[in-house]
Formats: C-alpha cells, sequence, structure tokens
C-alpha cells in the first residue's frame, strides 16, 4: 500500500534543510530527496576547515542523510570515514530527530602537498586514500548496536555507497551528490523487494524500469540539484513525474550537537584525578567538543567534587 501523499510543494519551508521520502514506478522503488543549506553553511562555519575538507565533509552529510531517511530507528545513525590520505577521518551523526553533526580530522602538510600535485586526466586527489566506511544505527544502551562496513572504493563517496548497498544489503541503488559553496544535497533511489508495492501499478518489466530510473536520475544535473531556485517538488516532478512519484515523508534537518557541559564534566571526571590534574592549565581543564567546537572549563575543585560524588560507595 502506497503511503498518504504530501503536499510537497504547498509548503515552501520544505525546499531547503529537508529529506523527502517517495516512491515511483507504484511503489516498486523508493527514494530520498535530501537537501541542506543552513546545516552545512552553520557546521562549517563551526570548522573552518579547507574548502577541499569542507567539500568532503559535506558530500558526507548529505549522504549520511539520505541513508538514515531509508531506516527505521529511534536513536543516532552515524557515518564513518578512516582513511589513510590527508583527510583521515569524517564522521557524521544524524538523530532520529533530524539532528545533524558532522566534524573531519586531516593532515594539513599533506593536504596541501596532495593538492599541489597534477592528475592525468584530471583525476580528484587522493584525500582519503585506502581505508573503510562504517554505517552504525545506536538506539540506546538496552538494545543491538547494528553496523556495516565496506572498504572505501571507486573514485568518490558516492562510489563506495554504492558498494556498500551491493554487497551488505544487496540492494539495487542509485546515489547522486552535489556540493556547492554552503549547500550539500543528495537523491538516492533503492530497488524494493519483488513483493513491494502496489500490484496495480508495478511495471510490467522491472528491469526496464529500473534501468530507466537510473538513467533519470544520472539526468539530473548537480546545478539542478543545489538550485535554490528549484523547488524540491519540482526538481522530483520533472525527474520522476512520468512514472508514478508519490512523495509521502518530510523530514526536517538541522545542524544540532548533542555535547553538553554535564556530559563533558562525566567524561573528565572518569579520568584518574592526578591524570586529569596533569592536563590542567592555570587551574582548569578545558574539554573541546570535536563536533562543534564548543568549549568547556572545569576548575579542579570542581573536578574533585564530581570524582568524590562518582566515587563507589565505600565498604
Amino acid at each position: 500500500m502506497v503511503p498518504q501523499l504530501t503536499d510537497v510543494a504547498a509548503n515552501a519551508q520544505t525546499d531547503s534543510d529537508v529529506c523527502i521520502s517517495f516512491l515511483i514506478n507504484g511503489g516498486a522503488f523508493r527514494g530520498r530527496l535530501v537537501r541542506l543549506n543552513a546545516t552545512v553553511t552553520e557546521i562549517q562555519s563551526r570548522h573552518q576547515d579547507p574548502p577541499e575538507v569542507a567539500n568532503l565533509l559535506s558530500e558526507a552529510m548529505a549522504a549520511a542523510v539520505a541513508l538514515a531517511g531509508g531506516l527505521k530507528y529511534e536513536g543516532v545513525f552515524t557515518l564513518q570515514i578512516q582513511g589513510n590520505g590527508p583527510v583521515s577521518t569524517l564522521v557524521v551523526d544524524v538523530t532520529s530527530g533530524g539532528d545533524v553533526r558532522a566534524w573531519a580530522r586531516f593532515d594539513a602538510e599533506r593536504l596541501a602537498s596532495e593538492l599541489s600535485h597534477r592528475r592525468p586526466g584530471g583525476l580528484a586527489p587522493h584525500l582519503l586514500g585506502v581505508g573503510h566506511l562504517a554505517f552504525t544505527v545506536d538506539q540506546g544502551p538496552d538494545t543491538e548496536r547494528y553496523q556495516g562496513i565496506v572498504e572505501l572504493g571507486g573514485g568518490s563517496l558516492a562510489d563506495s555507497i554504492h558498494n556498500y548497498f551491493r554487497h551488505s544489503e544487496q540492494l539495487e541503488s542509485a546515489i547522486k551528490i552535489a556540493v556547492g559553496p554552503g549547500q550539500a544535497a543528495a537523491l538516492v533511489i533503492q530497488r524494493m523487494p519483488e513483493e513491494g508495492g502496489d500490484e496495480a501499478e508495478l511495471p510490467e518489466d522491472p528491469e526496464d524500469a529500473w534501468r530507466a530510473a537510473v538513467i533519470l536520475l544520472g539526468s539530473l544535473k548537480d546545478t539542478e540539484l543545489l538550485a535554490q531556485s528549484l523547488r524540491s517538488w519540482d526538481i522530483l516532478h520533472r525527474i520522476y513525474g512520468t512514472v508514478g512519484m508519490k512523495a509521502f515523508r518530510i523530514k526536517h534537518i538541522q545542524a544540532k550537537c548533542r555535547c553538553s557541559r554535564a556530559r563533558s564534566a562525566k567524561i573528565i571526571a572518569s579520568f584518574p584525578l592526578e591524570e586529569v590534574r596533569n592536563l590542567s592549565d592555570h587551574g582548569a581543564v578545558r574539554m573541546t567538543c570535536e563536533f562543534c567546537r564548543e568549549v568547556y572549563s572545569f576548575s579542579l575543585e570542581e573536578l574533585a567534587q564530581l570524582a568524590e560524588q562518582n566515587a563507589p560507595p565505600s565498604k
């Protein structure tokens, strides 16, 4: 049964910082359209990464939101990339409520060296190198964590995600990711199991229908995917309007970190007090959140009190 249609066109707010889920070909294929603006701008402003790193992190954000949008979970979806290149780590968290946070680790000298080399045929620089891409769903302490891992492959993040779907979920999928200044967008389609969808609207030849859907996705230009003058509904209707496209869910996305002073204090207080004293500077210990760059400062007296409060009761 196809979910009830949501009139995306009627809501102007859906054109920015959203993940729109949709069905095509009678529900034989599903997809998500992600368009991020304020989310990307806020996170990039916190980090001030070089443009090449900022673009990679923006790609990862769009991909993570698109992938999380296809899952049913209550908790946190994490996309993490580890490589041996100049950009060694990319991490993006997406909560079930639509909160996103992200950060990247890179070696500035190696990055500058890699970017200075000219690649034959205009190939992109090898910023991530050899490594792996992991997806994790954490729904809390009383549930089992789900994790999928795949080697980094191909010439882009989208290629690695294709590889993940092909080997881990065994779902035929196609994804397009585009980034621009303060923007990131993604469009993903996936082939559903044969028993899914509305039988009255399913394509007679599923193979031909899937090839056509992938070709239509490939016809979408990056500039169209990112164009703020084009509404999300217009993009979807332009590509898949002739094959029975039905949008059924809109999730609003925002940049929001889960760190707090209380959580940071608890982490620091978990270390031996003498070890914490060695890290102090002018009588205070500071902790910086990797995601939002917020700095939390604690006096040694505060930490001593916390350590005492958290100490196990004496027998």
